[in-house]
């Protein structure tokens, strides 16, 4: 052998012998773990197996053999963890599979039941065991979500063995667990009392499923009537086929049957569904309300009696308030009970409380599935609240020596943000004209909001900004507040509005090197009202006079009217009335004619009276609109120097018409004399499109 090639040798031989010398080990190590799991010294053994997969960490036997040893040791818990990480390198080993499914079906390890589920599935894809699929199916079957694979699983079980009966139960439970396998169910149990006609149990359970589906309803009462002949004091059988009748619509049986399974055996479940058959027909509401009221004196919490309860209640008129508290009190405890939110909406409909019938009908769409009977409703309340875009125009006329006249136009949009407020919104531009040519133009926008916290209760704003007068004189607006009661109505507002006497008094104009007018009239006004065939009504106003020049003077002034209806026919009432205000200022503001005076010529006597005989004709056709024609003429006194006794009058009439169902026309007119201070002609039109 040359040199060369000995040193080659050698070379290989000093590179194996690390590799022969871990070789030699691991064989070593490999006997002496099976030596010490003969003589079941497990400890030894897992020592020896744990020093194998050191020195080859994919040694089957070791990993394998370290599974079962740690099992026979006691030690469960790394024996768990131990396969999980041989099963992880050698997912064929189809026997520790099974092994550590059984492991994870312990209570202990309850929290890995997928896991489990994993495991037998991972056995079976390499040997079909009927015992552990069947295992598998149970786990499944144990999850809603896992169902269809547990049914799977069962049917292959029960394509090898149909006649297990023990399997078939276990099967026949899971379909009736979930309604989507209630034919399959109801095959299966046809199939066993076409073999054991006399099979007891699967009658019941046939009559009870069958009971579920409406469509065959009919078919379940008369598979309860078989069964309540052979068992006629059994009033689960008797409550079963009330329940199917109920289900059919046969509601006169269902009662019947109902109520001899209550004098069997009483519950507060059956008397509940009773009162529901009862409160199908309006005929026994009586007894349906008894029904009701009984259970909840047994169970004043109940949910489902107090909404039966009030439904019962809500479905007359003159009970629908008491429907009304018994829902509120549902609610209290349930604030998301779509059903008490839907009878609300109903009863506070019929009780002419729009706002919240459409406040709970949009919380009963919220919180359950929309119902035409709640869609509806909410179109019908909302005809005449439809948000709106529109355009107008308006004309002041003033003759004589006060003279003044206006010509304005505008564009105007409403809606309600929520039922419960109001908001309008107008903007124009207008001219205003006086005596000699005088003359002021400008811009004006009016914002109004309303919000009407409780019944009978609002809050009314209004701001405007008026571009023809100047400076803080452009502004306006009020605020009232209104109430209504069964005993009458009455409103305590504020507000600040433009005079209109005058073109001096609504625009301003220079008077020497200063401007005089632009006057204001900012008022506390008390209103009260109550009667419906005679109506009483008294006004109380105080508060100042503001212009421009002039220190704010006091004024104030009282109004009594009383009407009573005369007439009513075809929608039309008339009523006859009088009405008496009377006025006080504590100066005169009204211009005196010299061209220096700067008064800001409004109409201000000391004291002013007036009485006046009224006509009132009103029609009212609901949503397609109304009509108000308010006149009568009048005897006023002016006191002071220069007063004395004058005729006057006025007539007011007010219109809004439906047209379509897009279009809404509205106008308003007045005329109006005072003394012989101006005779005034006011009129404006508007037009406004609807979005229903």
């Amino acid at each position: 052998m040359s040199r060369s090639l000995r040193a080659a040798v050698v070379a290989v031989a000093l590179a194996l012998a690390p590799a022969a010398r871990a070789g030699l080990a691991e064989s070593w190590y490999l006997s002496r773990g099976r030596a010490n799991m003969q003589i079941e010294n497990y400890g030894a053994a897992i020592e020896a197996w744990r020093k194998a997969l050191e020195l080859n960490p994919n040694g089957r036997e070791a990993s394998r053999n370290l599974c079962w040893a740690l099992l026979r040791n006691g030690e469960t818990d790394r024996a768990v963890a131990e396969l999980d990480r041989h099963l992880g390198r050698f997912p064929d080993d189809w026997q520790l599979a099974f092994e550590q499914a059984r492991l994870l079906q312990w209570s202990r390890y309850a929290y890995r039941s997928k896991d489990a589920v994993r495991y037998l599935r991972m056995g079976l894809a390499w040997r079909d065991d009927p015992a552990r699929r069947r295992e598998l199916a149970r786990l499944l079957g144990r999850d809603r979500a896992t169902l269809d694979d547990a049914l799977a699983e069962y049917g292959t079980l029960l394509a090898a063995t149909p006649d297990d009966a023990a399997l078939r139960d276990e099967w026949l439970k899971l379909l009736l667990w979930d309604r989507r396998h209630r034919d399959e169910a109801v095959r299966e149990l046809e199939r066993r009392l076409a073999a054991s006609p006399g099979d007891e149990r699967a009658s019941r359970e046939l009559a009870r499923i069958t009971a579920e589906d409406p469509r065959r309803a009919g078919e379940a009462a008369e598979r309860y009537a078989a069964l309540v002949e052979r068992n006629p004091g059994d009033p689960d059988l008797r409550l079963g086929r009330a329940r199917a009748l109920a289900r059919a619509g046969r509601r006169d049986e269902a009662r019947g049957e109902y109520a001899r399974a209550l004098a069997l055996r009483s519950s507060a479940e059956a008397r509940l569904e009773y009162a529901d058959v009862l409160a199908a027909d309006p005929a026994s509401a009586d007894a349906a309300r008894r029904e009701y009221e009984a259970v909840l004196r047994e169970r004043p919490r109940s949910r489902r009696a107090r909404v039966g309860l009030a439904r019962v209640l809500g479905a007359r008129r003159e009970t629908s308030k008491a429907a009304i508290a018994v829902y509120e009190t549902v609610l209290a405890e349930a604030p998301d009970d779509a059903e008490a939110h839907r009878g609300l909406a109903h009863a506070y409909a019929w009780n002419g409380d729009a706002d919240r019938a459409l406040a709970h009908g949009e919380l009963a769409e919220r919180y359950g599935r929309a119902r035409p009977d709640v869609a509806a409703l909410e179109r019908s309340l909302r005809v005449g609240r439809e948000p709106s875009a529109g355009a107008g125009a308006r004309v002041l006329a003033q003759p004589g020596g006060a003279a003044l006249s206006r010509v304005g136009a505008f564009v105007s949009g409403a809606a309600e943000p929520t039922p419960f407020t109001s908001s309008a919104v107008e903007a124009g531009f207008a001219v205003a004209r006086g005596e000699a040519g005088a003359e002021a133009s400008g811009a004006n926008v009016t914002v109004q909001g309303e919000w009407r916290p409780a019944p009978g209760t609002r809050l009314e704003l209004q701001g405007a900004l008026d571009g023809v007068r100047r400076g803080g004189a452009a502004l306006s607006g009020a605020i009232a507040l209104p109430r209504a009661t069964e005993a009458g109505r009455g409103a305590l507002g504020v507000r600040r509005a433009a005079r209109l006497d005058s073109f001096r008094a609504y625009a301003g104009e220079r008077v020497g090197d200063a401007r005089a007018g632009a006057a204001s009239d900012n008022l506390v006004e008390l209103r009260l009202a109550r009667g419906a065939g005679t109506r009483i009504e008294l006004t109380a106003r105080a508060g100042s006079i503001s212009a421009e020049g002039i220190s704010p003077v006091f004024a104030s002034a009282l109004g009594a009217r009383v009407d009573r209806a005369l007439t009513r026919a075809r929608g039309f009432t008339i009523a006859a009335g009088l009405s008496a205000d009377a006025l006080h200022h504590a100066r005169d503001l009204s211009a005196t004619g010299d061209p220096l005076d700067p008064s800001p010529g409004v109409f201000s006597p000391r004291l002013f009276l007036s009485a006046s005989p009224r006509l009132v004709v009103t029609r009212d056709a609901g949503a397609r609109g109304w009509l108000s024609l308010d006149a009568g003429p009048a005897l006023q006194v002016v006191g002071g120097a220069g007063g004395g006794v004058r005729a006057g009058g006025d007539a007011r009439l007010a219109f809004t018409q439906r047209v379509g169902e897009r279009l809404r026309l509205g106008g308003e007119a007045r005329a109006e004399r005072v003394a012989d201070v101006y005779t005034r002609l006011e009129a404006a039109l508007t037009a406004a499109l609807l979005f229903p």
